[in-house]
């Protein structure tokens, strides 16, 4: 772990992460780390909380420090003041911490998986089984995809509770809606068949 990373673990200062794939950075703050991941609580562009993250250390490109946009970035997220709780995760393998709260909090996760051949998915990690996790996966619409299981090892990056994961869960609450009515209006269209009216008029003259 670089002294850098030691100086800003914990403070109330963001930094940011650039990756050596794709050249897209984020900024956040440092909330843990050890000698092969940090995990990190990311801010979105306008300054407001965006999830919890782990990143493999050798998987960033550069990280920048103090600079203006950073320090810009910090006020803003100040000014929000949003009440965020922050999972406890151990200095000693973080990583691993950070997948068995996944599992205990039932997170909805993002993750790169494979070096050679990065693979991103989504899911819910529901098992670890020492450095064995089996996760059931949730497809680009929200939908169920099966399971899959992997070493911990292959985890490039793992992310829960951003605007990503937060897309995925309210499309899966529409998908059951969107169930749920047509059920509905067919139940309401048979009750209304059996329905009879019966229409009385007076005797006339």
């Amino acid at each position: 772990m670089s002294e850098l990373i030691k100086k800003f673990k914990g403070s109330d200062l963001p930094v940011a992460v650039y990756y050596k794939t794709g050249g897209a950075f984020c900024a956040g703050f440092i909330r843990e780390a050890d000698d092969e991941f940090i995990c990190m609580e990311f801010l979105s562009p306008s300054g407001r909380h965006d999830g919890w993250h782990c990143i493999r250390l050798e998987e960033i490109l550069k990280m920048d420090f103090s600079t203006a946009y950073l320090k810009d970035l910090a006020r803003v997220y100040r000014y929000y003041n949003e009440k965020v709780v922050a999972p406890k995760i151990s200095p000693k393998n973080v990583l691993t911490s950070f997948i068995d709260v996944a599992i205990k909090q039932k997170w909805l996760c993002t993750m790169e998986v494979g070096f050679e051949s990065l693979q991103k998915i989504s899911g819910y990690p529901v098992a670890r089984d020492w450095n064995t996790i089996e996760m059931k996966l949730i497809d680009e619409s929200g939908e169920d995809d099966g399971y899959t299981s992997f070493e911990l090892e292959e985890i490039v990056y793992v992310g829960a509770q951003s605007e990503l994961e937060q897309y995925l869960l309210l499309l899966r609450e529409l998908n059951k809606t969107d169930s749920v009515e047509p059920k509905r209006n067919k139940e309401k269209a048979k009750k209304n068949e059996n329905d009879s009216t019966v229409l009385s008029f007076p005797h006339g003259k």
